[in-house]
């Protein structure tokens, strides 16, 4: 059942109630909102993003300590109920994020004449902050639940360092490029987006929920859960098939494990040790690619010329690691690996389908990025006697996986669907049972 198979009678009934539940919903989500403003001079909250390791050519910068204080605050611009679509329309703006931590630099090629290097305070503010987009509303039990966030966010920003001269002299610097130059900003980004999102489920999620389906309906929801069951259906069932095909193409190709690039750190036992060890990791993995799966129901949002389909997946075991790594530091010479575990993802995916009179059109994936990574157990063996560094290059194993590999993990995803999007397509040209099939499939998605 899409809107258009809903009797006008009952579209202009849901659309008499959606100003009196956006009203609803807008209050107690300003209310929250004030409420973990005033916990602000009473309760310190700190979230802490993980290590971030940049190569400039033979510059090697390492971001550590970075930490995100207390809840922001989501300021409602509008925030939009359209029940006849299972959806909300958000558009929040928040205050200035600022994200603080230590910064280290050093140039490979120098160490080996001129063994300096760089460290200091590193501040990032995230200015003008805005996210914008939709969010699906499933129906569990007698509540409206918003699961699937197809959301964007906008901002500028302004790096700021500080770091000392000498016991009394401190240096600061700032610098204000447009964003698609900031390096550093937008790969602090990629996890404050992350918290960010977590936190805007979270408030939203607890708001919403609060509002009973057959009272706000007045007792006429009926029509509205077969709807909602009818699009969880469709979504459900197109995903989960051309997750099936995207899989045989994982495995086909050989793609149960695939090739992450190895990372080269320059460390110190103490900023002010004179001597430099240089930790250098062999090329890494991540697998078993063929463990993706649907983590939850997925949202469906219709209209005469496309459908969207988009929610989260994750792999059921997501494991990553280094057979072999290698580092120098003082008279130790060791060489050992690196085996982690990643517990919890969640990569989000939207899929698009352009419709004509035949069948779908420039079907693609429109967007997939990783929204989670949280749970994970790493491994190392080797250190011996440099076992004070575990610690840190545990560090350093999530950081390069957050800032380079997942990366890599979302393109092979991408390639993967892609292929089962264009020979689902494919399948309706042919002859025989299977090609009935298929566009008896195809038909009863996009059946008005």
């Amino acid at each position: 059942m899409v809107v258009s198979e809903l009797t006008s009678e009952y579209v202009s009934f849901l659309e008499q109630f959606n100003p009196n539940i956006q009203e609803n919903i807008v209050s107690a989500f300003n209310n929250e909102m004030a409420r973990n403003h005033r916990r602000k001079n009473f309760i310190k909250t700190v979230h802490n993003l993980d290590t971030i390791l940049l190569s400039l050519d033979n510059t090697k910068i390492e971001l550590s300590k970075l930490t995100l204080e207390w809840l922001p605050d989501f300021k409602v611009i509008n925030l939009g109920v359209n029940l006849c679509k299972l959806c909300l329309d958000i558009d929040f703006k928040l205050d200035d994020l600022p994200v603080s931590g230590n910064y280290e630099v050093n140039n490979v090629a120098l160490q080996n004449v001129l063994p300096v290097s760089s460290n200091g305070a590193i501040t990032v503010v995230y200015t003008d902050v805005t996210v914008k987009g939709r969010v699906g509303l499933l129906i569990q039990g007698d509540s409206f639940v918003p699961e699937n966030y197809d959301v964007d966010y906008t901002w500028n920003s302004e790096v700021s360092v500080s770091y000392f001269i000498n016991r009394d002299t401190k240096v600061e610097a700032k610098v204000t490029r447009p964003t698609d130059d900031q390096i550093i900003a937008k790969t602090i980004w990629t996890q404050l987006k992350e918290v960010l999102t977590t936190i805007l489920k979270d408030q939203l999620k607890g708001v919403v929920v609060e509002y009973s389906v057959q009272e706000s309906l007045a007792d006429e929801d009926e029509k509205l859960r077969q709807l909602a069951q009818s699009q969880l259906t469709k979504a459900n069932g197109l995903f989960d098939t051309l997750l099936c095909a995207a899989k045989d193409y994982l495995v086909a190709k050989d793609l149960r494990t695939i090739e992450t690039p190895p990372f080269e750190v320059l460390y110190r036992g103490k900023l002010s040790s004179t001597e430099t060890g240089l930790f250098e990791s062999g090329n890494g993995y991540i697998k078993d690619l063929s463990t993706l799966s649907r983590l939850s129901d997925l949202s469906l949002f219709e209209d005469e010329r496309q459908l969207l389909v988009y929610g989260t997946l994750g792999m059921r075991e997501f494991k990553h690691g280094y057979d072999s790594f290698k580092t120098k530091f003082e008279d130790n010479d060791l060489t050992g690996s690196l085996k982690a575990q990643v517990r919890g993802t969640e990569i989000f995916v939207k899929l698009s389908f352009e419709k004509s009179e035949e069948s779908p059109q420039k079907t693609k994936v429109e967007k997939i990025e990783t929204r989670l990574l949280r749970d994970t157990a790493i491994d190392t063996s080797g250190l011996g006697s440099l076992s004070w560094l575990i610690p840190t290059t545990q560090s350093w194993v999530l950081g390069h996986l957050r800032s380079t590999s997942m990366d890599i993990l979302l393109k092979q995803i991408e390639a993967a669907f892609s292929y089962a999007i264009e020979a689902e397509m494919k399948k309706t040209t042919t002859t025989g049972s299977d090609g009935d099939n298929s566009r008896l499939f195809w038909k009863n998605i996009f059946s008005k």
